[in-house]
């Protein structure tokens, strides 16, 4: 697991070049799509390097369902790229906030909260994308 900042350089298209399965998660906001477009371009230079297209799963994050611009955005995710696209969103959840601010972990704090149960439902999707992969 390669946990690079979003900045496009030389040690983003490294960890790239030695990924064998890309997530990206981009907040629900206009400014991140144009964040994961300039991205999508990158991966797209690494996979003709490579050449093998590395698999690759969007991960809405933030969501809010209250505002336009969540909504908004979700839709043009979906829309732009389709079944590269988590199924789910990771909702905000000030419960995330505050078990970092207690020093604990999300499910050690609150279990049942929205964000928990959402990145369990990730960690699910991504185990069985990955055992897809390999099949394949």
């Amino acid at each position: 697991l390669i946990d690079s900042p979003p900045l496009l350089g030389v040690l983003m298209v490294n960890a790239l070049a030695a990924s064998q399965q890309l997530v990206i998660p981009v907040q629900t906001e206009f400014l991140a799509v144009k964040g994961l477009e300039r991205m999508v371009g990158t991966l797209a230079m690494v996979n003709r390097s490579r050449k093998q297209a590395l698999p690759y799963q969007i991960i809405p994050t933030l969501f809010d369902r209250r505002t336009q611009a969540s909504l908004g955005t979700l839709k043009v995710l979906r829309d732009t790229y389709g079944e590269q696209v988590w199924q789910g969103y990771i909702p905000v959840d000030t419960r995330l906030r505050d078990a970092s601010r207690n020093g604990v972990t999300p499910s050690q704090f609150d279990g049942k909260s929205r964000g928990v149960i959402a990145y369990r439902a990730l960690l699910k999707h991504l185990l069985t994308y990955r055992n897809a992969l390999q099949v394949a």
